[in-house]
């Protein structure tokens, strides 16, 4: 990860200034139903993408629209963002485009909930906070047993990708370079409810995600890291807008 995080810093990057020709545009997972729309935020792995929201968003078809953004710097040719200011207002941006009118959730699985966080921070200051926010097995920040997870995580990853694809150079090191990003971030307290979905299941050689500090809801459901949206991703969505709807 060392020479990750330098091939990383050499890329070009954009500040917040520049940030709304970085937004991409989000990707629509469902439409239909009556709840609030889901927006969510990728992981920062270098595998990640709206792709990894799929069976999720099948298991919410008819019952909620759901899309999910792309975060800048993962495709050939994509500066990275300079800052997390610079990140938050391309996100921004995409939530907006994703969920123009009516109440928006955002969600995060594992690193892509510190996004989802910083982006309603964000949104929460302009005075049009979301609905909620979910975060899917998200680790704190800069937790003391993050080294061991991540060791984990990357190595599932890693196994993963030479399974399915390679991935490739600029994913790398944009995963590299995401993680400086956020190296020193701590989320704030927001207004809007938080709901914790915990994996019911451990990967192997790591314990369970430290609990997160600030104040919000807890549900667990089956599956590990990984499987809680793949093959039991229909659970954790009905899971999901089960809590939702209990709110709203």
């Amino acid at each position: 990860m060392v020479l990750l995080t330098v091939a990383a810093r050499l890329r070009p990057v954009f500040d917040s200034a520049g940030a709304p020709r970085a937004t991409r545009e989000p990707v629509v997972l469902a439409a239909g139903g009556a709840g609030a729309w889901l927006v969510c935020s990728p992981a920062l792995s270098a595998l990640s993408g709206p792709q990894e929201y799929a069976r999720l968003g099948a298991g919410l078809r008819g019952l909620r629209p759901v899309s999910a953004v792309r975060h800048p710097g993962f495709e050939p040719r994509e500066a990275l963002p300079a800052t997390p200011d610079a990140l938050v207002a391309a996100q921004v941006a995409a939530v907006r485009t994703a969920a123009a009118e009516g109440p928006v959730v955002l969600l995060g699985r594992s690193a892509g909930g510190w996004v989802a966080h910083a982006v309603a921070e964000r949104l929460e200051s302009e005075g049009a906070a979301p609905a909620a926010v979910v975060l899917v097995d998200t680790y704190p920040p800069g937790h003391g047993d993050r080294g061991e997870a991540l060791s984990a995580m990357t190595s599932d990853m890693l196994r993963r990708a030479a399974e399915f694809a390679s991935a490739e150079p600029d994913r790398l090191t944009a995963m590299a370079g995401y993680f400086e990003l956020f190296r020193d971030w701590k989320p704030a307290p927001l207004s809007c409810p938080t709901l914790y979905v915990r994996a019911r299941d451990l990967l192997p050689g790591t314990g369970p995600a430290p609990d997160w500090s600030l104040p919000h809801a807890e549900i667990t459901v089956p599956g590990n890291h990984f499987t809680m949206l793949e093959e039991h991703a229909r659970t954790t969505a009905l899971a999901i807008h089960q809590w939702l709807g209990s709110r709203f």
